[in-house]
């Protein structure tokens, strides 16, 4: 029960992040926040046990570092996908 939770924690406090970070980098385009926002959720939820195990984390602190890794994962994925796809960062 206590795992579940634990992941529960990570998948809410991932996804608020993420939605803090489209937030304030909207591109007013559905399909690039949608995908954003999960991006963001996704890196917390499976980064974030790896931050965990590999530092001197506590489990108090473990909601607020997937909340950071949900900010700065949305970001690091817009990075990577606009370095694969450059075209789609052009706007004519």
């Amino acid at each position: 029960m206590a795992n579940d939770k634990s992941n529960l924690m990570l998948i809410v406090a991932g996804f608020f992040g993420s939605l803090i970070a489209v937030g304030k980098a909207s591109h007013g385009n559905l399909r690039d926040n949608l995908l954003a926002i999960s991006a963001g959720t996704s890196s917390a939820y499976f980064l974030t046990p790896l931050v965990f195990a590999n530092s001197d984390v506590t489990q108090q602190t473990m909601s607020a570092m997937a909340f950071l890794l949900g900010v700065l994962g949305q970001r690091g994925v817009e990075l990577v996908v606009h370095k694969i796809f450059p075209e789609s960062t052009k706007h004519d």
